[in-house]
């Protein structure tokens, strides 16, 4: 290595502290609160990856970031392919800087280099959830019942009622036939009134096996419900079998009426005592608060969304039906941090979540109700931070932007383009934008996103470091909509600046090829528990009883 070589790699390593993949390996090994953020576009981290990070890209890093890491002095280890000087982790480690992160630490060598060190990786998306819940299926012996099994039951004519466990819009989307409709955690709240029925089944799908198997647990060894069953693999394993499905219907009745509160809440406290669950007050939860600046706090608030914008704790973000366990990663990507999950009086649904959570072993997690004296509600759901030098433009303005033939572009999801962009507007990630604007002549640009927030970042950085004029559209593409603006679905191949690199190679969008697709996805999905056996950095907790109550 030559003198100059080497006082550049020394003057690097001061400027980007790094972390072996051994350092790494440790850290994780330790119960102290780290976050572990691969920066790749979600096609190349579904390739594989850190089985314990957190996927937020650089193409949309700020708004990730900020939602999900709210304690900018936690340690947090940036991961990209491989770690090259101005990859993605270093140029991720510019952005944390300008968001006052202090302990940002770059993985050397990449997902390549913890590769080349005899780690374990995952693949797919969602791994870990998935994974554990594959295992929790073998562990507490989730009764499963086959689509073929399913269709004998309705040919004898046993009554057997569908239930799909997952949200609402993506039931509407698609479901199988006859199946009604309760979110999640929303079901454990549920008084089935046929579980006396010894013919009668209950029987839980979601789209694959996650969610699904969560709620058919919940009820049969959290409720005491024992004619219920995991449907197994879901829509998709009875798409391939040839059951019906297609669009829920939401007019469909409950399966159940909603249990009385004093029976809820005797449930609640038979699960807080035999798992040892810590409920909280509204003076302890100040104190956990207060302490935020030293141990990282998330604050959930697991009712339905309607419930949550009528009144919620300051502060709380709303995570209903159940999702938090199925986003975990993506929600809670610090690990051993305090969670503080709140919820009405009876704390069911906190109850089953924090169950749940606690199986993952890496946080303190709390319940809270909100009828706890002191609790003070509020209506404004916590903004987004946005950065401090934005110019924005209103709807109408940016369609005379357009009607001047001057150019918009998308930042957002690549899915929600495909479900509807401004009329001409150009897709791009981030990261591809300066290469496509060294071919343009200068002149304003107009940034969208869903909701603005990714485009006021864009805007932001373009204006601060190519000095061009740049603008964001506020409120986005759904402010837009709300205006009763056009928008189009349809585009040409030269709308895209960038791939649809931030696919991980979802199976909700396939549009050919759609039975090989969830073949192989179904495959991959029964093999995740034993996969994840072999990375000792994943040590899931299993409760040594558990009993119905």
């Amino acid at each position: 290595m030559s003198t100059t070589s080497g006082q550049n790699s020394m003057a690097r390593l001061q400027t980007f502290p790094s972390l072996s993949a051994g350092d790494l390996y440790a850290v994780l090994m330790r119960r102290e609160e780290v976050a572990v953020i691969d920066v790749r576009e979600a096609r190349f981290y579904a390739q594989g990856h850190i089985n314990l990070s957190a996927h937020s890209a650089l193409s949309s890093l700020e708004l990730q970031v900020l939602r999900s890491v709210p304690r900018p002095q936690v340690c947090v280890v940036l991961v990209d392919d491989d770690g090259a000087d101005g990859g993605a982790a270093e140029q991720a480690m510019s952005v944390l800087a300008a968001l006052s992160f202090t302990h940002v630490r770059l993985l050397e060598g990449g997902i390549k280099g913890w590769q080349a060190s005899g780690y374990s990786l995952g693949t797919g998306y969602n791994t870990l959830v998935k994974a554990f819940a594959d295992l929790a299926h073998a562990h507490y012996a989730t009764p499963t019942l086959t689509p073929a099994q399913l269709e004998a039951r309705f040919e004898r004519g046993q009554p057997t009622t569908v239930i799909d466990c997952r949200p609402e819009f993506e039931y509407q989307k698609t479901s199988i036939g006859r199946a009604l409709n309760v979110p999640g955690v929303e079901l454990a709240l549920q008084e089935l009134s046929r579980t006396d029925e010894a013919d009668h089944l209950y029987v839980i799908s979601c789209f694959s096996r996650t969610r699904g198997i969560v709620a058919t647990t919940t009820l049969a060894l959290l409720n005491g419900v024992s004619n219920v069953a995991f449907l197994q693999d879901g829509v998709m394993a009875s798409f391939l079998y040839g059951l019906p499905t297609g669009p829920g219907d939401a007019q469909l009745p409950s399966p159940g009426r909603l249990a009385p509160d004093e029976v809820l809440r005797q449930h609640t406290a038979t699960l807080v005592q035999r798992h040892g669950l810590k409920v909280i007050d509204h003076a302890q939860f100040l104190q956990l608060h207060a302490e935020r600046d030293q141990r990282t706090l998330y604050v959930f608030d697991v009712r339905p969304e309607a419930a949550y914008r009528a009144g919620h704790l300051a502060h709380a973000v709303s995570v209903p039906g159940g999702q938090l366990l199925m986003t975990y990663d993506a929600h809670v990507p610090v690990r051993h941090a305090r969670i503080v999950l709140v919820d009405d009086g009876h704390l069911k649904r906190a109850a089953v979540t924090a169950f749940w959570l606690s199986h993952f072993d890496n946080a303190d997690i709390y319940v809270l109700s909100l009828d706890d004296a002191g609790v003070t509600l509020v209506t404004e759901a916590p903004a987004d931070a946005l950065p401090a030098a934005v110019r924005w433009l209103a709807p109408q303005q940016v369609q005379e932007h357009l009607a001047a033939g001057l150019p918009v572009l998308d930042v957002g999801p690549s899915l929600d383009y495909e479900q509807g962009h401004l009329p001409g507007a150009k897709f791009v990630l981030r990261p591809s934008l300066a290469a496509w604007l060294e071919t343009q002549p200068p002149g304003p640009l107009v940034f969208t996103s869903p909701d603005g927030v990714n485009a006021a970042y864009a805007a932001a950085h373009v204006s601060r470091t190519l000095g061009l004029e740049a603008y964001a559209l506020k409120g986005g593409t759904q402010a837009w909509r709300a205006a009763g603006l056009e928008v189009e679905e349809a585009f040409e191949p030269q709308q895209l600046l960038s791939p649809f690199d931030d696919d991980w190679g979802s199976t909700m969008r396939a549009k050919v090829n759609r039975e090989q697709i969830f073949r192989d996805y179904l495959t991959w999905e029964r093999g995740l528990g034993h996969d994840i056996a072999r990375d000792d950095t994943v040590q899931f907790r299993w409760p040594d009883t558990v009993t119905n109550p």
